[in-house]
């Protein structure tokens, strides 16, 4: 059997490295946005913070140069603070709102003020606060806080996680794809070499590379395959001894059968020779006194008697012979031997209608052939008067120039062919077929009949006895 390719999608490999990836970029990129929000909130309260404090500063720094008018110095002094990174404008304004100091980038007009740097839709962080001295009112400071630099280092910021994350996410991929080429090459050699068990080769043995859990498999794997080797092994030498005992067997079963032809052949003559002999004389000798007997009544009814039993003896004999080896197999052939045989069925059995259908030539038909399909053809009509309780019959008997088909069936009550055959008889005719070389076929069901079906190789007399020289 071989070892197929499994697609990539559905392979462990792909499965495992597809997995740790895809958890490792949400869980990063759930920390990366974690991170972002986090950086952004702290610039920007550290902004607002800021933003705050020197707001606070600068007002109450100017309350003093505004109720002085030194506006100079002032000036000279938001100059400095203007230094700052972040600080875009600075503009100071009178308690009549009039605009006396005004540096940086400030608006034409008066920005909206702004509460937080989150709010802040123009880049500029808009605050503003009164300027007092003494509770009295002198003007107010506007300021303006740019927020591209806090910007710049949130996205910084951001390149640098999703940096570090992308590297962490690489770093993972190729851990995950070594871990898993490993972890998958030794599974793909497990499955390799159960695919080559499972054909039969159990030669096969996993190395065990490492002191882990599919080296332990592994392990396990190849004790497992050296002990179904050699249960394996035991096996194949159990079923080649069974199968030598059995050809010895049915060799010894094929010369019984033999021998038991040979046996029958040779009473049936010794019946035909000795007792058929002996029979005829006794009558013969009967006859001639009782036909001397010159009317003595005890000597002709002694002699009838004498002829009586002799004619009762060989007609039993006739029968023995019949039965040990028909006269018409050897005399007519294998053909006219059934027809016989099917005509003392009849006569035995008169509620079972018997239909033979011989079409076949087989006047030259070689004995052993001829001798075993008619034994065959006896055991099935005397399994079917005792068992089959049928009420027809038919015998097909046909040949073609290499087979001899023989076909018997019934409309009796069947069998179930998974049971086991409790008889000899099918057993008989299953190994008088194999010594022939040939095959037996069933086609039963319970209550539906039985059908036989046998071909064998049809052999001439010239060609045994072409074998036999």
């Amino acid at each position: 059997m071989l070892h197929k390719s499994i697609p990539i999608l559905h392979s462990l490999r792909f499965r495992l490295i597809a997995s740790v990836v895809t958890i490792e970029i949400i869980m990063l990129s759930i920390l990366v946005l974690n991170n972002i929000s986090i950086i952004h909130t702290t610039h920007t309260d550290r902004l607002r913070d800021t933003a705050s404090s020197i707001l606070q500063q600068i007002a109450n720094t100017s309350g003093r140069h505004m109720v002085a008018v030194d506006y100079a110095t002032l000036e000279a002094y938001l100059s400095n603070t203007l230094h700052y990174n972040e600080l875009a404008y600075i503009v100071i304004t009178d308690r009549d709102d009039r605009t006396v100091i005004s540096l940086g980038e400030a608006p034409k007009q008066k920005a909206e003020i702004d509460t937080h740097p989150k709010q802040v839709k123009d880049g500029i962080f808009d605050v503003t606060d009164d300027i007092t001295v003494a509770d009295q009112f002198m003007g107010r400071v506007w300021m303006g806080f740019s927020l591209s630099i806090m910007h710049d280092a949130i996205l910084t910021s951001r390149n640098r996680g999703i940096t570090i994350a992308l590297i962490e996410i690489i770093l993972t991929i190729l851990v995950t794809v070594i871990i898993g080429l490993g972890l998958t090459r030794r599974l793909a050699l497990l499955s390799s070499a159960a695919a080559q068990v499972e054909a039969g080769n159990y030669s096969v043995s996993i190395p065990t590379e490492k002191n882990d859990e599919i080296s332990q498999t592994a392990t396990a794997f190849n004790r497992m395959v050296a002990e179904v080797d050699n249960q394996t092994q035991q096996l194949k030498k159990a079923e080649a001894q069974s199968s030598k005992l059995l050809k010895e067997n049915r060799q010894l079963i094929h010369t019984s059968l033999e021998v038991q032809e040979q046996e029958r052949k040779y009473l049936a003559r010794e019946l035909h020779d000795e007792m058929g002999q002996c029979l005829t004389a006794i009558q013969a000798d009967a006859e001639l006194i009782r036909d001397n007997s010159h009317g003595n009544s005890q000597l002709q009814t002694s002699a009838e008697a004498i002829i009586n039993v002799s004619s009762r003896v060989y007609d039993v004999v006739h029968s023995m012979m019949h039965r040990l080896r028909p006269s018409i197999l050897d005399n007519l052939g294998l053909v006219e031997a059934i027809k016989e045989e099917i005509v003392g069925f009849e006569n035995r059995n008169p509620n079972i209608l018997c239909e033979c259908k011989c079409s076949a030539d087989l006047n030259n038909l070689d004995e052993r052939t001829g001798i075993s399909l008619y034994r065959i053809m006896q055991e099935c009509l005397t399994n079917i008067s005792k068992h089959a309780a049928a009420t027809e019959v038919c015998i097909e008997l046909s040949n073609t120039d290499k087979i001899i088909l023989l076909r018997v069936s019934d409309n009796g009550s069947g069998f179930d062919v998974d049971t086991p055959v409790r008889g000899l008889g099918l057993i008989g005719m299953r190994e008088r077929v194999s010594s022939l070389g040939g095959e037996l076929l069933l086609k039963t069901e319970p209550h539906k009949g039985l059908i036989i079906n046998i071909n064998v190789p049809l052999h001439t007399l010239e060609q045994t006895q072409k074998v036999k020289t």
